[in-house]
C-alpha cells in the first residue's frame, strides 16, 4: 500500500483479532494472537482463507485479503514477495475513503484552490493508476525477516 506503518492496525479472522503489543498501554497479546509470532500460513492456512486488515483506526482503512493460490517455492527467490498488483495505494493520512475520493476528484479537475492544495500535498509523483512492483518488492525485502525458502 505504500503506508509507513506508524498507525495502529489489526488483522481480523472472523471475530478473532490479531494486533501488535501496545507499549503505551502495557498490553501484550497472547502468542496465539501476536502478529510478531504468527506467519501468513498461520492466518491463511488454506486456499480460499480470508482475513480483514484494519489500518489507521482514525482513517479506518479496511482491506479484505483472500488466499487465491499457493505456488511452488522458487529457489533463490526472496520471500515475502509481490507477484502482481494494480494501482497505487491511498497516500498515508489522506483522510480515509472520503479524503481519498476528494484527492481522486482533484486529479480529475485540478483547477480549484482546494484541488491544487490537495495535489501539492499528495506530491507530483503520486499517480493513483501506477503500481510499482519493483518498489513493492524492495520494500518487502527490507522487512526484518525476509528469507529464502528451500
Amino acid at each position: 500500500m505504500g503506508w509507513q506503518d506508524y498507525h495502529l492496525w489489526a488483522f481480523w479472522q472472523g471475530k478473532r483479532r490479531f494486533e501488535p503489543a501496545d507499549p503505551e498501554e502495557g498490553v501484550k497479546p497472547a502468542p496465539s494472537f501476536d502478529p510478531a509470532v504468527l506467519t501468513i500460513g498461520d492466518l491463511l492456512p488454506l486456499k480460499g482463507a480470508k482475513l480483514r486488515y484494519n489500518y489507521d483506526f482514525g482513517d479506518d482503512w479496511w482491506l479484505d485479503i483472500k488466499l487465491l493460490s499457493v505456488e511452488d517455492v522458487q529457489p533463490k527467490a526472496l520471500y515475502p514477495r509481490c507477484l502482481a498488483g494494480e494501482r497505487a495505494g491511498p497516500p498515508e493520512d489522506c483522510g480515509g475513503l472520503p479524503g481519498f475520493e476528494e484527492l481522486l476528484a482533484a486529479r480529475k479537475n485540478p483547477r480549484s484552490k482546494q484541488a491544487k492544495e490537495l495535489l501539492a500535498w499528495a506530491g507530483t509523483d503520486w499517480d493513483p493508476e501506477k503500481f510499482d512492483m519493483t518498489l513493492s518488492n524492495k520494500t518487502l525485502a527490507a522487512l526484518p525477516a525476509p528469507r529464502r525458502l528451500h
